[in-house]
């Protein structure tokens, strides 16, 4: 009953940020990213789909849901591990969702510095920005919206939702969000990212942008940044090339937004070499 009664007093409320978050056997983190996002200076809620977990996160979200700012939906499947079921998630926890004035995409090893989401979206509504995050590691003020930390407006959401199941969901929001005429940034506002990149998550990021439709030059000349700016290492940084080879031999199926990705990314080389013609 008691649970019944939070999730009415919630429906009834507009936050200023929803978090979506998807999450497999997460014990380790879970309960900390929750309760960053609930310390946040402004009014927040959390949404969280369990991707049928089998340790002790369950009854980490169950005792977290009693706060009233917490609710959890669990795919009940135990299925292979796909990152490209984590679109189906959030759109799932974005179903069992109060509204909200903006939304925060999450994984389950995030921690949020206190004035994280306030932050963000003073510099979003100052600028005209539609979806932003902070980063991890290297700031690159040219860079694009990070997969965890990303802040989207309500608007945007429902225009983009539900989310393309695909291993190249989280690139494809950013383009589907440009190729619609808004904006996107990241923001000097620095927060934790603890899981560590491996060979398979790489290999996905090349699949990624095969899906995309971002041109092979584009992943080698990002293979060769990763290398040299020792932002992932020597295999990891080969994996991404070979994760879009891969899919470029299997021709797998690409995005809608993927004509348009590939004429942005051609212009942005016709313009490098016109500048570097001009030196």
């Amino acid at each position: 009953m008691s649970e019944l009664v939070n999730m009415q007093r919630s429906i009834c409320k507009l936050y200023d940020v929803v978090a979506l978050i998807p999450c497999r056997d997460g014990q380790d983190n879970i309960e900390r990213t929750i309760r960053s996002i609930l310390n946040q200076s402004i009014k927040t809620f959390v949404s969280v789909a369990d991707d049928a977990s089998i340790d002790n996160t369950p009854n980490i979200l169950k005792n977290l849901s009693k706060t009233g700012r917490v609710r959890y939906v669990r795919y009940t499947r135990r299925e292979k591990k796909d990152y490209a079921r984590v679109p189906v998630l959030l759109n799932m926890a974005l179903r069992i969702s109060p509204p909200a004035r903006y939304y925060l995409i999450s994984g389950d090893d995030c921690i949020y510095p206190k004035d994280y989401c306030e932050n963000l979206i003073k510099r979003m509504e100052k600028d005209g920005v539609d979806m932003c995050s902070g980063f991890t590691g290297r700031y690159n003020s040219n860079g694009s919206p990070s997969g965890s930390g990303r802040i989207i407006t309500s608007e945007l959401l429902k225009k983009i939702t539900p989310l393309p199941r695909s291993i190249g969901w989280e690139s494809w929001m950013i383009y589907k969000t440009l190729y619609l005429g808004k904006r996107v940034s990241v923001y000097p506002i620095e927060f934790k990212h603890y899981r560590k990149y491996s060979i398979k998550s790489t290999w996905t990021f090349g699949q990624s942008a095969y899906v995309n439709g971002v041109p092979l030059i584009f992943t080698l000349l990002r293979t060769i940044k990763n290398v040299i700016l020792n932002e992932h290492n020597l295999i990891n940084s080969l994996a991404i090339l070979l994760g879009h080879i891969e899919y470029s031999i299997r021709k797998v199926e690409k995005l809608d937004t993927a004509p348009f990705t590939r004429k942005m990314h051609l212009q942005r080389l016709l313009r490098f070499v016109h500048n570097l013609l001009k030196i």
